[in-house]
């Protein structure tokens, strides 16, 4: 995802986190998307229909579940912008990868009444038997 935001800055990058049928909770794989925003590109993003599609049809095929959405912020921090707040969905998760710091950072949102609300994250590190 940071590689992605580096390739698109100074736009926003965007993207779909996707999951195991079985396991909702935990992020396997991410579809790249292409920022569609016209008007604001460096401010807002909209994922294109094309990703939006490939998605669907990995639920349909039973391979994947959209576990949330991914994007960028150029210039600022994984805090969400008021423009997210006012987009988000319910039961949904935003992922911002924060690109104003030499690290980027990320933070996790989920939508709870009228404001997005952090939530935990990890990174699991190849097989938990490897050494």
């Amino acid at each position: 995802i940071a590689e992605h935001a580096r390739e698109s800055a100074p736009n926003e990058c965007c993207g779909i986190l996707l999951a195991a049928r079985e396991d909702a909770g935990t992020v396997t794989a991410v579809l790249r998307a292409d920022n569609a925003e016209e008007q604001a590109p460096t401010r807002r993003y909209l994922i294109d229909h094309r990703t939006q599609l490939t998605a669907l049809d990995l639920e349909i095929e039973g391979q994947a579940e959209t576990a949330g959405y991914y994007h960028s912020h150029p210039a600022g921090g994984a805090d969400p912008s008021p423009m997210d707040v006012e987009q988000a969905v319910p039961d949904t998760v935003y992922l911002i990868c924060g690109m104003a710091r030499a690290t980027p950072e990320f933070a996790a949102w989920r939508l709870a009444g009228e404001e997005l609300v952090a939530q935990p994250i990890g990174v699991a590190h190849g097989n938990a038997d490897e050494t």
